[in-house]
């Protein structure tokens, strides 16, 4: 009898016990409950602790960018002081200092903050002026969340626009590929963020419908570092200077 009553006290020891006994941790539902929410209010403390951190990361890239297009802008119009000196040998020595401040400015203009969505190079073009994204899409007369993602074109591309320039007499600036993905339209006006455009420019835009053919689209406006146009759809754009 003793040893009966012994193994059954030790078994209420081991059921009382569960964590000694390595078994699992048995809860209420309440308890359970509560026990997850503090899992998941953990998590989305994590959560908000990385969103925060990146938010501050993306925050310092944009000004990154923002300085590294400012210091383009400021080596594009640096001034250079230029002296010569003139030396005359004789009896009547003289010396001559001529200072002269040049100003190498190709005209690009950092109008607004600078986009990362910009493209900045054609291949087989020269002297490009780099075109982006300068505002939201507005379609319908309403400005949307939109706007047209830009990539680099091709060569070919680039030399169908030379023709085409030579053809309007006006100067090829830039060759875009735009893309509008998830983004229906039927008409929309397109802010292309251009540096090099000043106010009293003329530039026409024309988009390719096909291999070798294009059809110029809609300029609205020019303004300092701006050519608005509505357009039809995204596509293939080249810019042209005409004065």
């Amino acid at each position: 009898m003793k040893k009966i009553i012994a193994l059954l006290l030790a078994g209420a020891l081991v059921m009382s016990t569960p964590i000694m006994a390595g078994a699992t941790v048995i809860r209420s539902p309440r308890a359970e409950e509560a026990y997850q929410r503090g899992k998941a209010e953990g998590a989305y403390q994590e959560a908000q602790k990385t969103n925060e951190y990146l938010k501050s990361e993306i925050t310092d890239l944009k000004s990154q960018i923002k300085d590294l297009y400012q210091k383009i802008y400021e080596l594009q119009n640096k001034k250079v002081d230029v002296n010569v000196t003139v030396k005359v040998k004789g009896n009547g020595k003289k010396k001559t200092t001529v200072k002269k401040t040049v100003t190498t400015n190709q005209g690009y203009s950092p109008a607004s903050e600078p986009f990362i969505n910009t493209v900045l190079k054609a291949p087989g073009l020269d002297n490009v002026i780099p075109v982006g994204q300068g505002g939201k899409l507005v379609i319908g007369g309403t400005k949307t969340r939109a706007t047209f993602v830009m990539r680099e074109t091709t060569s070919g591309k680039v030399d169908s626009a030379k023709i085409l320039g030579a053809q309007i007499g006006g100067s090829v600036k830039n060759v875009v590929e735009t893309y509008a993905p998830g983004v229906r339209f039927s008409t929309a006006q397109v802010d292309f963020k251009v540096y090099g455009a000043h106010n009293g420019d003329i530039y026409r835009v024309f988009q390719m419908v096909s291999k070798g053919n294009w059809q110029e689209v809609q300029v609205d406006e020019v303004r300092e570092g701006h050519v608005i146009c509505t357009v039809n759809k995204a596509g293939t754009f080249a810019f042209f200077k005409m004065n």
